[in-house]
């Protein structure tokens, strides 16, 4: 499997490697490990991977995960971002991940995906079955690890 196979897989299903929302914060570190960075504020939790944040609510005495962002403009920015677990799962995750190729490979599947509104720099997308967003960076900044028509991140929440 391949970096892109992750994101449509991430995009189509609101999952990462088998975990979904509303999985425990135990089942989240079975499937990607527990290095990361945890804030906690009251009944709310992160946890940040680097590619990867998930966000959680304390729910009859455990963490339960109400959405996750797959961070894909970090890629650029160094080494360490992706999780062991996904890098052995999936291999080398590439810098940069064109719109385009994630866009062909999930209209690939059988799924839609809708322009909405365009929101500060980025135009976003949504898959209407999963509920994800997809923002893309829609002006060129050189300060930027990512470029014009890129993916900027993947965003997984409660469908309303």
């Amino acid at each position: 499997m391949t970096d892109l196979e992750f994101y449509v897989q991430a995009a189509i299903r609101a999952e990462v490697a088998g975990a979904a929302l509303g999985a425990d914060a135990l089942q989240w570190a079975e499937a990607i490990g527990d290095d990361c960075v945890e804030d906690v504020r009251r009944s709310r939790m992160r946890r940040d991977y680097g590619l990867i944040e998930i966000f959680f609510e304390r729910r009859t005495g455990t963490w339960q995960s109400t959405g996750f962002s797959l961070q894909v403009h970090r890629l650029g920015l160094g080494k360490d971002m992706v999780p062991a677990a996904l890098s052995s799962r999936y291999g080398d995750f590439r810098k940069r991940v064109e719109f385009e190729s994630l866009c062909e490979s999930i209209l690939h599947t059988g799924n839609d995906i809708e322009e909405l509104e365009r929101v500060g720099a980025h135009r976003h997308y949504k898959l209407p079955r999963s509920n994800v967003s997809i923002y893309v960076v829609g002006e060129s900044d050189p300060a930027l690890p990512v470029a014009y028509g890129d993916v900027w991140s993947i965003n997984a929440m409660p469908t309303p």
